[in-house]
């Protein structure tokens, strides 16, 4: 709008309008009668001392869209005697002492001698701001005198008026800028005119700010700032329901059909009508919050506009008037359904804007224009540079595929509101012109069975072809002109969490790694103050899946390290959040990854790293060229190292396996065969399918034995930035058998097929286990690690149950086995086949 002080012709009208009220009423003058109540007419009322006030006149508002506000005028025009100074167009809450509270859009109007309030009326047109200053009523109006106190209740983003000895106070919401110069202008006012204000100890001046405010506030709640950087503040009503309860609370048709707009009259006067009712059935009345934007959390701050801190702002009896709430920002996304068509310019499109926050609906109504674009804007930002597990949206193609693909082209071609947060629909065609790689996407999109999968995660492993592209680029990709390049089921462990595994869908393309996560992933450690206090409400019959997303840029890769024998590979960020290991437990996956990880990384230009001055011992023990191998690692063009196993690491197994069997001085004769990633299964006879369980474990086959070990996949080697070693080492020994003692091999089960069934004769007194704890037939105590099941009496069996994952490994384990049996026991192995 262009109606500020500047505007010759606004300044006449509004200089006439407030000339005729104190014409009527004077600031001295006696008492005018009152027509009408604030609620529900706009007829003039004078309490005493030149205060007036209109009422509200019809019972519906309008958020009016705002302006930039033009310093005062230095020739201010004089109409009737009426010099105007300022004018902020705002939005007002005004509460009253006896508790009545009323909110509307307004025009503030500072002039030589009064403040003068005009409200806003509600527009029926959409967009036409025409007609606003000729339906401007005067609401409040009162001489620079009977202002007794003002200041910023936050700092920047409210400002208060306290009006004849705290008879009503007035909160004035406009964006930061504009109300500091509009403060600036008022105290200037107030000083020229004579009026003498005391410092207010329950105000801000303005040279807080409100990064000051929100650190203070804060520490009332105990809570870190840490990170705390301010990024965007937004006064916002909030409604916690789904759309469905929203047209309820808002008395809207349920006949909506979510495709349409909500009728722009419709929502705006059934909000208005909720926020009024709620005024007059409580003493605490629906009134705008503020949302804080930083680089880790979304942060809502309630104010009770009904009560004052009594005390010192500095103080804890702040918590009284400002309730904190701190909701992870990894956690919000925006509704998926939100990109209805609507009518550009309309008070929806402007305003209204619908989230998710941890799986509860939220519909945000923004106060001032365009502070909803301005929040999309700073919001896709952040959400993109947070690494964190993300909460993202899985859109089901319950009609098709092609009704996703025009919900966003629809989306796309709205108002500039999609410009700066929505991804544009990509030609698949020019981004995958092979068909090769297409085909082998799909074939890759095979979750292996023995993986615990959530319903999200079922639906992304039956996607097939274009649309695994699809959904890669509509809910996954976070840079618009990536290349998905390779996709694989694994289970994967972080490092702060190493005895977790976790199902992920991994995706490859040419800007980061994406790790789709089981559902069983969630924020810990997240002090939200018990702000969404419900339990989380039921998203599986909507249109959307909700998962977790964890993000690993390709630039911020330091490092890979390949496991023994290719069983999984652990990759390296700059902090301990990035650092994951995928347990593939298959050769053939890990080394399919890596291929594609290099060629990937070719494709990254990045500065090489200066050599150091000062050469240390490692750094002159070879030639560190990029692409060269060099003592098992391998520096990549792009500066990543890919680690391998190398010479020590085999022979540090091999003592530790040396060190179980007693036998160090036959080390140099001991040889590792086979080195296998499986799972134990834990198996009870009466409920064979319920209870059975998987315990990932270590098989290591040696030229003698078989054993099993609990292993640390994750802390070794250990992270450059590792202040400590890991609580754990490495291997531990949960079980270790002679093959001589090996009596038959079983292969078959069906909970898991192909599942091997070893079993030895447990033999008496063996050294190689005089260190472990069994538990033999018949004994009264158990040894749940060891998993063996005992049977006769005397020389009984024990038995292992194992499944191993990759067939490949399984052909070669008992292959290798069967070769050394026959070479200690002198015959073939006996392998049977069950049911």
């Amino acid at each position: 709008m262009s109606y500020t002080a500047t505007n010759q012709d606004f300044i006449q009208h509004l200089s006439t309008l407030i000339a005729q009220a104190l014409q009527r009423s004077p600031p001295s003058s006696t008492e005018i009668e009152n027509k009408g109540s604030p609620v529900n007419d706009s007829s003039v009322t004078d309490n005493e001392d030149g205060y007036f006030e209109m009422g509200l006149g019809d019972r519906t508002f309008e958020f009016s869209a705002t302006s930039d506000i033009a310093p005062p005028a230095p020739d201010s025009t004089r109409a009737e005697g009426i010099d105007i100074v300022k004018v902020l167009w705002s939005f007002c809450i005004q509460v009253h002492k006896g508790g009545g509270a009323r909110q509307f859009a307004s025009c503030l109007v500072l002039t030589d001698s009064v403040v003068a309030v005009f409200e806003i009326p509600r527009q029926d047109s959409k967009g036409n701001c025409q007609h606003i200053p000729a339906a401007l009523k005067l609401a409040l109006c009162f001489p620079y005198t009977d202002l007794t106190e003002f200041g910023f209740l936050m700092p920047e983003i409210c400002l208060t008026l306290k009006v004849r000895n705290n008879d009503n106070c007035l909160f004035v919401v406009s964006d930061s800028q504009n109300l500091q110069d509009f403060y600036s202008c008022l105290q200037t006012c107030c000083s020229q005119s004579g009026t003498s204000l005391f410092s207010s100890s329950t105000l801000y001046c303005g040279k807080a700010s409100l990064q000051e405010f929100v650190y203070q506030l804060m520490g009332f709640y105990h809570i870190s700032p840490d990170g705390m950087e301010i990024k965007g503040c937004f006064p916002t009503y909030l409604v916690y329901s789904n759309k469905t309860d929203v047209q309820k609370a808002l008395r809207l048709p349920e006949s909506v059909d979510d495709n349409r707009a909500w009728s722009d009259h419709a929502l705006c006067s059934a909000l208005y009508s909720t926020l009024y009712k709620s005024a007059e059935q409580s003493h605490y009345a629906f009134h705008p919050c503020w949302i804080f934007l930083t680089p880790q959390h979304l942060h809502i701050v309630k104010v009770d506009f009904n009560v004052m801190p009594a005390k010192c702002r500095d103080s804890e009896d702040a918590r009284n008037v400002f309730k904190l709430s701190r909701i992870p920002l990894a956690s919000v996304v925006l509704h998926p359904t939100n990109h209805p068509i609507q009518q550009k310019g309309s008070f929806s499109d402007g305003h209204v804007l619908e989230l998710l926050i941890g799986h509860k609906f939220v519909t945000a109504v923004f106060v001032l224009p365009h502070e909803k674009f301005h929040f999309l804007r700073i919001y896709s930002l952040l959400r993109t540079l947070l690494q964190d597990v993300k909460t993202i949206v899985i859109l089901k193609a319950s009609n098709s595929l092609e009704s996703v693909k025009n919900h966003l082209l629809d989306s796309k071609n709205r108002r500039g509101q999609t410009a700066g947060f929505c991804k544009p629909c990509l030609t698949l065609s020019s981004l995958y012109p092979s068909e090769f790689l297409m085909q082998k996407i799909t074939e890759d999109n095979q979750i292996p069975a023995y993986l615990p999968i959530s319903s999200s995660l079922q639906y992304v492993a039956g996607l097939k072809g274009n649309a695994i592209v699809e959904f890669f680029h509509n809910s996954v990709a976070e840079v618009e002109n990536e290349e998905l390049r390779h996709f694989m089921w694994s289970s994967v462990l972080f490092y702060k969490t190493p005895d977790t595994e976790v199902t992920a869908c991994v995706m490859l393309s040419t800007k980061a790694i994406y790790f789709l996560l089981d559902d069983s992933v969630t924020h810990t450690n997240e002090h939200q103050l018990d702000f969404w206090n419900q339990e989380n409400s039921d998203c599986e019959n909507s249109s959307f899946h909700l998962s977790c997303c964890f993000v690993l840029k390709l630039n911020d890769l330091q490092s890979v390290n390949v496991g023994l024998f290719d069983q999984y590979f652990r990759i390296t960020g700059h902090s301990a959040d990035h650092i994951v290991t995928c347990l593939t437990r298959d050769s053939y996956s890990t080394h399919a990854f890596i291929q594609h990880l290099m060629a990937v990384l070719s494709l990254l230009a990045r500065t090489p790293s200066p050599e150091p001055v000062d050469k240390d011992f490692y750094s002159e023990f070879g030639n560190k060229n990029t692409g060269k191998m060099e003592n098992y690692e391998l520096i990549h063009s792009s500066r990543v190292k890919f680690i391998y196993p190398n010479e020590e690491e085999i022979g540090d197994l091999a003592f530790l396996v040396a060190e179980k069997m007693y036998s160090l001085a036959n080390l140099q004769s001991l040889n590792i065969l086979l080195y296998v990633l499986a799972f134990q299964v834990n198996h009870t006879e009466e409920t064979a399918q319920a209870n059975s369980s998987l315990q990932p474990k270590t098989l290591i086959l040696t030229s003698s034995d078989l054993f099993l070990f609990n292993e640390d996949y994750i802390s070794y080697p250990l992270p450059e930035f590792a202040k400590e070693p890991p609580k754990k080492d490495k291997y531990q020994l949960t079980d270790g058998r002679r093959i001589r003692d090996l009596d038959r091999v079983l292969m078959g089960y069906q909970t898991y097929p192909q599942a091997l069934t070893f079993v030895f004769d447990d033999v008496q007194n063996q050294d190689l286990m005089q260190n472990l704890t069994l538990d033999h037939f018949g004994d009264t105590f158990s040894a749940p690690k060891l998993n063996a099941k005992h049977k006769g009496s005397g020389n009984g069996e024990i038995q292992w149950y194992i499944f191993i994952p990759s067939a490949e490994s399984r052909e070669k384990l008992i292959s290798l086995l069967a070769r050394q049996w026959e070479i200690l026991c002198g015959r073939e192995l006996p392998l049977e086949l069950t049911g």
